[in-house]
């Protein structure tokens, strides 16, 4: 080839050297430009402008200091979306960060017999596991662990506290431990107070040097039914047994005890299930009765109580003692007087014999014999049922001869008596007499019915009663409206009068009951209502029982009595229907009544 050809040839490739290398810077240049703007657009829209960017070819340098790691990687993340990874050189560095601070450490141990469980935040366990190990020695343990352990080593004072923790939870069945560095707090349920008082000082005994100990430990006390006291004096020395609502009830019950010459070291149970808070206080004035008769007994069975004089007491001086007692008692309180008798010794010339006689006040006395003491308490229940509370008094002895069947016949006997107003009933085992006034129309018929029923055909009877009844006058004879108002207006004046808490008519009331009866007498054909009410003192529940058997009662007292009647019904109304303030005592002893309402019939002859 010739020179010329050959100048021109290398002439023309350096050329197109020189054209290409200048193509190329004019890309790289331009490839820079876009890579740099489109990097500094992601970075401002993912808010990390911090962030710095340098091209270096199809290099993308990102430089800078990001708050934390994250800004670091979210800064990259943003890059690697418009340049490949691989074209990223990452000198980015993060600023120095505040140390962490551990957390608060505290560890709850929930124990319920074989059931634990643990909850809280724990160091670190490099020394091993204190409370598994512990729980290992535990037999039929269910474990639920909610702790969460951490890395953190443990702080001054938390393994010893650990290790106490423990040791508690080994110990208690039911118990709640949290354990803190330096302290130990520990609620637990014991059976009684012994065992609380035990159990604080094993604990206190326990407790390692440098560890604070709270203890919360709680004796709930026990329910009894029925509540119950017993204060014996007699021949063979004082007695005491006993429930008491709070230990300084029952520090001064024993103390009273032992006053009255109670040996050894007498106790009672504490517990929840009293009447009333004034427990105590009546278990005091009762056991003071008892000392004033030197000797016989008190006892306390929920809200009934009964006072038992010693072997042939005098009878006055214990209704005496019986009175004021009552006079002292919460109206929750129920007092019964038990005045025994010598048993009467049988002989040839004995015979069994009974003798009521009611008199013009109203009240009863009884007499002659009776089988047993169950037997004399079931004679003076009833008689009591049919007469009044405090009403009747029992001067009966009991005798080892009496026939069979002899109760009955004295409760037949007692039947007979409340249909007069006045009289005597006598009976042996071939006779009986029965003598007095009433005023029912046939009597004397009605009484021979009942003891024909009662006694049999082939006993001996004499009745010598007289029928005092006002003759009818249907002209003159009131309407039933008046007669309501004459009975509330008799109410207003004496209000039907029970024992506390309960359906017996006391004594002082039987007066007014014979004269409601003779009112009714007077209207026969009309119809009333008895309502009870109470204030609102005790359960809705039983305030209504209350009142429906107190208006049983009284309808049973005037059916006793063999009125004319007119149809009667009995409706208990508890607290609903107040006509005063149940807030005060004057209000509540208004509310507590018996009222008679005539029933007006409908159009359909219906009341």
């Amino acid at each position: 080839m010739r020179p010329a050809a050959i100048a021109f040839a290398t002439t023309g490739f350096l050329a197109s050297i020189a054209a290409a290398a200048l193509v190329a810077s004019f890309a790289v240049s331009a490839l820079e430009d876009t890579t740099e703007r489109n990097s500094k657009s992601a970075l401002v829209a993912s808010g990390q402008n911090w962030a710095q960017i340098e091209t270096d070819g199809t290099l993308v340098l990102l430089t800078g200091t990001a708050p934390d790691e994250r800004k670091r990687i979210q800064a990259f993340d943003a890059i690697s979306g418009v340049v490949s990874a691989t074209r990223i050189r990452n000198q980015m560095e993060v600023e120095e960060s505040i140390p962490a601070v551990a957390p608060y450490f505290t560890l709850e141990i929930l124990r319920s017999d074989a059931d634990i469980s643990l909850i809280g935040i724990t160091p670190s366990e490099r020394e091993g596991d204190i409370i598994r190990d512990a729980i290992a020695n535990i037999d039929g343990v269910s474990l639920i662990d909610m702790k969460e352990t951490t890395t953190w080593d443990a702080p001054e004072g938390w393994t010893v506290a650990l290790q106490f923790g423990a040791e508690i939870m080994t110990r208690l069945e039911r118990a709640k431990i949290s354990i803190m560095s330096g302290e130990v707090m520990v609620t637990a349920v014991v059976k009684s107070d012994a065992e609380k008082q035990s159990l604080q000082r094993e604990l206190r005994s326990m407790k390692p040097e440098g560890v604070s100990l709270s203890i919360d430990i709680t004796a709930p006390r026990p329910i009894f039914a029925p509540y119950t006291l017993s204060f014996d004096v007699s021949e063979t020395g004082t007695t005491l047994l006993c429930n008491a609502l709070t230990p300084d009830g029952e520090a001064r019950i024993v103390d009273a005890a032992k006053r009255l010459g109670a040996s050894g070291t007498p106790a009672c149970d504490i517990g929840l299930g009293a009447p009333t808070d004034s427990w105590s206080d009546v278990a005091i004035a009762g056991m003071d009765a008892v000392a004033n008769m030197g000797g016989g007994s008190f006892k306390m069975q929920d809200s009934g109580i009964t006072l038992t004089a010693p072997l042939e007491f005098d009878a006055q001086t214990f209704n005496a003692i019986v009175q004021s007692l009552r006079q002292t008692l919460p109206e929750a309180y129920s007092l019964q007087g038990v005045l025994p008798e010598a048993e009467v010794v049988a002989d040839a010339d004995t015979r069994p014999n009974f003798h009521a006689q009611l008199r013009d006040d109203g009240t009863v006395i009884l007499t002659g014999v009776t089988i047993d003491d169950i037997s004399k308490q079931t004679l003076l229940t009833y008689a009591e049922a049919k007469f009044g509370y405090n009403a009747v008094e029992d001067i009966s002895k009991i005798a080892d001869f009496a026939p069979h069947g002899w109760t009955t016949r004295q409760l037949v006997a007692l039947d007979v008596l409340s249909m007069l107003t006045k009289g005597n009933i006598a009976v042996t085992e071939e006779t009986v007499t029965v003598t007095g006034t009433g005023e029912t129309e046939g009597l004397y018929d009605a009484i021979l019915l009942k003891l024909e029923t009662g006694f049999g055909a082939s006993a001996r009877f004499t009745i010598e009663v007289e029928e005092i009844i006002p003759e009818p006058v249907i002209d003159d004879q009131p309407s039933g409206k008046e007669c309501e108002a004459e009975i509330s207006a008799l109410l207003d004046e004496n209000q039907i009068l029970f024992a506390p808490s309960s359906a017996v008519i006391e004594s002082a009331s039987v007066k007014t009951i014979n004269k409601i009866v003779t009112i009714l007498n007077g209207c026969n054909q009309a119809s009333f209502e008895i309502g009870g009410h109470t204030d609102s003192q005790g359960r809705e529940e039983m305030n209504l029982n209350l009142s429906q058997n107190r208006a049983d009662a009284v309808l049973d007292s005037l059916l006793a009595r063999n009125m004319l009647l007119g149809t009667i019904t009995a409706v208990g109304y508890g607290e609903t229907q107040p006509i005063a303030d149940n807030e005060t005592e004057e209000g509540r002893q208004e509310n507590r009544r018996i009222a008679f309402k005539f029933l007006e019939e409908t159009t359909d002859g219906q009341n």
